[in-house]
């Protein structure tokens, strides 16, 4: 800490008129060297008796550039994780199906059946245009595949595609993770 010698007012009057003269007193200050360098910040800030509050055109520039970088980066992240939600319409209505075509089946022993229409009436699989994805179905004896395309009613999703397969002999489900992921499912 710093000492200091500072002079300061003391207004001991209740009215102007009672004080001849205005009186000082010599008094010891301690301050640190933060407090002190604030104070000189003070001073310079305030010019003329009136605070210098408005902020300079840098200041202001610096804050949009900030901001702007900091919406460079979170915006495509956001992007990413609004179409993994979407993509969680084609991950259900793809289970749900393979769950239904398995489970009837083995039930009937009938193969499952592949047209949007049959999908949709047995198996409960939206009808095309009524989601986001349009479901298409292929049977390979053993395997089961469904393939979610993503549709014109988001322009975001259109022509992009999820595949998921059921092995109707050994049970084994596999569906892919993501949106257009290069690697197919694979239930042999």
């Amino acid at each position: 800490m710093q000492s200091q010698l500072c002079l300061i007012r003391i207004n001991t009057a209740r009215k102007r008129s009672d004080l001849p003269n205005n009186q000082w007193v010599l008094r010891e200050n301690h301050m640190s060297q933060g407090s002190t360098s604030l104070i000189r910040l003070l001073r310079t800030r305030h010019k003329n008796g009136h605070a210098n509050s408005a902020f300079t055109l840098v200041e202001l520039m610096v804050v949009v550039v900030i901001v702007g970088i900091l919406s460079a980066i979170a915006l495509p992240n956001f992007l990413k994780q609004t179409d993994k939600a979407k993509a969680t319409e084609a991950k259900q209505n793809i289970a749900s199906t393979l769950k239904q075509a398995q489970a009837q089946f083995v039930e009937d022993g009938q193969t499952p059946k592949t047209s949007a229409t049959d999908m949709n009436t047995l198996y409960g699989t939206p009808k095309d245009g009524a989601g986001l994805f349009n479901y298409a179905g292929a049977w390979s004896s053993p395997i089961y595949t469904i393939t979610a395309k993503g549709n014109s009613t988001d322009a975001g999703l259109k022509d992009k595609v999820m595949k998921g397969c059921a092995n109707f002999d050994t049970g084994k489900v596999d569906m892919q993770s993501v949106l257009d992921d290069s690697s197919a499912p694979s239930c042999s």
